[in-house]
């Protein structure tokens, strides 16, 4: 992995009533390009090679539909989707959750559970649920993971 080398979206989290996050926020590119605390570059999630951005400060695992659609396992419905909304204030409706995904950094094998979310710069964010359940570790500085 190499350290962000370009601006991408971040999702963030908020909490909505009951301390439940609910609804997320993509970040404006601006915010983005001044976080150091993300990693981007290449991984495989099953054998496809994808562009991932590694996030910390995410909860959340996302995959863009476009590739999802190659996976064979099929995405379960969530029994609580959610909104994420944009920069540019859209609301895109999170309904669907593919688990236990195969996922290789560095020849180091994981699973996650990747949420379909339409989005443009990456085909994948990897957040702490995914760092978390690996034991994982990232030196954004150096774009070690």
């Amino acid at each position: 992995m190499a350290p962000r080398d370009r601006a991408a979206p971040r999702v963030s989290t908020s909490s909505i009533g009951g301390g439940e996050n609910r609804l997320y926020a993509i970040t404006s590119l601006q915010e983005q390009e001044n976080s150091p605390n993300v990693v981007t570059g290449m991984i495989k999630v099953f054998t496809f090679d994808v562009y991932a951005l590694l996030d910390p400060g995410e909860i959340l695992s996302f995959v863009n539909p476009y590739v999802a659609n190659h996976f064979e396992i099929l995405p379960e419905k969530l029994s609580e989707p959610f909104c994420v909304s944009t920069p540019v204030g859209e609301s895109i409706l999170a309904e669907r959750v593919h688990r236990d995904c195969l996922v290789s950094i560095n020849h180091m094998y994981t699973m996650a559970n990747l949420v379909k979310l339409y989005m443009v710069d990456f085909d994948v964010i990897l957040g702490m649920n995914w760092i978390y359940a690996s034991y994982g570790s990232i030196d954004c500085r150096t774009g070690v993971v």
